[in-house]
């Protein structure tokens, strides 16, 4: 017997229930949008259940949660017997098929299988009635009901569970009414967790680095050698790159928030536009329950702790052959590059030869080792490993790249953040906002694409949202951000502004110059060593690109004008937009900790204090203005 309370406490807190239209017949498939019916009776006494039990259910009845199976979760309503799903719809073409995602959440009994009685009204008059057997095995099923129907003619959809001598409580998802595409599109989005910008083989500057699949890749089409992140953190990034917002706006902007309910995300758009959607992703911190970025995906393939790139595409790919002929977004998450650096073979000796231990070699001054490399004296070899990450991690991008539906589809690879291997202090860590953490990779291919195209106008991922939408041709789907793949109409001087994870730092660079901007939130001592409350620093990066020279000194007006500027982008902040809670719990807290993010949890009650206060008195402030 599987027990749901456990889970239902949890998804209770967790869930929020949003009611949206009926979409338009624009496209060979539709969502029918559930609603539910509480069950006009009580259960007879031979299915009695505990009180506590019924009203959990009654709880979250309405509501749509994700439960799993394996590593895969689906959003679903739930039916207990007695109850009823209801939901409307126009048929997107003539004689579409009613597709149903179900699984089995919670048996009482003998395993005797259920019944779901489909009952469907047509516009015209007709009923048509059906009664199919449910399958218990617990994994994820689908039933399909053939319907002849017109085109845009309206229908209603009702669901019901018979009772057949068990209590059995399921997990319904999202109904839809599609028919085959002759032409389905695809549109990949993979994000490269903790990739630095430059570590892309072949590009200006880059380090020697072996990744053929993303050097074919960007020859198929665009690659930005300027591209930066928001943040420096994972789940911000990837909220600013879903919503097309940033993380000063969202208010996501550490590893422990929970991004609400409130915005349409990228894969809501493509999914309410027809298309079917899926992610696959690598460190659990980005499961929708942990992080809230499963809204709009049909199916979602989470990792436990954190998975190796291998596995991640390997159930990509087997998702990418189950979509049939239907349009899709896929979202693929890898995290390779992710400390602790532990490149497979031969990975791990690819770019270091020698004994990073050998006592010949005299360690970099403040040199920081990782645990699991007690007695390595040699910086280089780190990197090495760092690199080496990266190159395996490639191999296996190049089975997904390499599909079919991928190849003649549209792609887009960034990474979230990078990664600082040694400079400003900071060793084999994603602290601050220094190009090491902002400069990330980014390749745009698609049909028709300017194959070799390489632009160095400075640009931000939090613009693929918009790019993806005009590159599947949903251009009037409205979404914030930047067409990326119109590159020659991009403003060279824009700028360009980053919230490091906790708020501790802000920068704005424009026109080559980079300034730090060091903020009000609590004392990280790691980062705190050399950088004192509202200090500034000045980098120019056409002279000085690893920011190794602060020339806030020596220009002081034009540090004190971008200063000021920054103050300005900072005071546009208006309070916390879109946060549906932050774990505080000491189980959370010590996985974020474990992965290196302890720094990055929730602070001291300063998240609603402002960013900065013009008004302070302090040397660092007298000085800027």
């Amino acid at each position: 017997m599987r027990k749901l309370l456990p889970y239902l406490a949890l998804v209770a807190a967790l869930a929020c229930s949003r009611g949206r239209p009926a979409a338009a017949p624009t496209s060979p498939s539709v969502r029918v949008e559930l609603k539910a019916v509480p069950p006009s009776t009580p259960l007879p006494a031979a299915h009695a259940l505990s009180k506590s039990f019924v009203e959990l259910v009654g709880d979250v009845l309405d509501r749509e949660i994700s439960p799993q199976f394996g590593q895969e979760a689906r959003p679903v309503r739930l039916l207990q017997p007695g109850a009823a799903l209801v939901g409307s719809a126009r048929a997107p073409r003539r004689n579409p098929t009613l597709s149903i995602d179900y699984g089995a959440l919670e048996q009482r009994g003998r395993a005797t299988p259920p019944l779901l009685d489909v009952r469907v009204r047509f516009e015209s008059g007709r009923t048509l009635e059906q009664r199919r057997e449910l399958e218990l095995e617990p994994r994820w099923h689908t039933l399909e009901v053939p319907l002849e129907a017109e085109e845009g003619e309206a229908l209603e959809v009702r669901l019901t569970l018979q009772l057949s001598g068990d209590y059995v409580l399921a997990g319904i998802g999202t109904p839809r009414l599609s028919v085959p595409e002759t032409a389905p599109r695809t549109v990949l989005l993979v994000t490269s967790d903790t990739h630095r910008g430059d570590h892309v083989e072949g590009l200006p500057g880059a380090t020697a680095i072996d990744t053929p699949a993303l050097r074919e890749l960007a020859a198929r089409g665009i690659v930005f050698t300027d591209c930066w992140s928001t943040t420096n953190i994972t789940i911000p990034s990837h909220v600013s790159i879903f919503t097309g917002l940033h993380p000063r706006d969202t208010g996501v902007n550490d590893n422990a928030t929970i991004l609400a309910a409130d915005p349409d995300v990228l894969a809501e758009r493509f999914r309410d536009a027809g298309w079917h959607t899926f992610s696959v992703t690598s460190l659990n911190l980005l499961s929708p329950t942990y992080s809230g970025l499963g809204q709009g995906f049909e199916r979602t393939f989470n990792a436990t702790t954190t998975r190796a790139s291998a596995k991640t595409i390997d159930a990509a790919l087997r998702l990418l052959d189950e979509t049939g002929s239907r349009s899709v977004f896929a979202w693929v998450h890898v995290f390779d590059a992710h400390g602790p650096y532990e490149p497979h073979p031969p990975w791990d000796a690819r770019y270091y030869p020698g004994d990073p231990r050998s006592l010949a070699i005299e360690p970099e001054p403040g040199m920081r080792v990782p645990p699991n490399l007690e007695g390595v004296r040699d910086a280089n070899y780190m990197r090495a490993l760092y690199r080496g990450e990266i190159a395996h991690q490639d191999e296996q991008l190049a089975r997904l790249f390499a599909h079919p539906r991928v190849r003649e589809g549209v792609v887009a690879f960034t990474g979230d953040h990078g990664e600082v291997l040694g400079s400003h202090g900071i060793w084999w860590a994603h602290k601050d906002v220094y190009p090491d953490t902002l400069h990330v990779p980014l390749a745009l291919a698609w049909p028709g694409a300017p194959a070799g195209t390489v632009c160095a106008v400075p640009v931000q991922n939090n613009d693929l949202g918009r790019t993806l939408l005009d590159l599947a041709g949903l251009t009037e789907v409205a979404f914030p951000g930047r067409n990326l793949a119109k590159f020659e109409q991009l403003e060279p001087d824009r700028a360009r502004f980053a919230l490091s994870g906790a708020r501790t730092a802000a920068s704005i660079t424009k026109g080559g110059w980079h300034l730090i901007l060091q903020l009000e939130t609590k004392d990280e001592p790691e980062l705190r060593t050399h950088r004192e409350r509202h200090q500034f620093e000045l980098f120019d990066l056409r002279q000085d690109p690893g920011a190794l020279t602060d020339l806030a000194a020596n220009e002081a007006e034009r540090a004190r004008a971008l200063r000021t500027e920054l103050f300005e982008w900072l005071a546009g902040w208006k309070g916390e937009r879109f946060v549906a809670f932050r774990r505080t719990d000491a189980e959370a807290l010590a996985n974020l900790a474990k992965l290196g993010y302890a720094s990055n949890a929730p602070g001291d009650g300063t998240d609603s204090a402002p960013l900065i206060d013009p008004r302070c008195a302090c040397a660092w402030c007298a000085r800027g203005r």
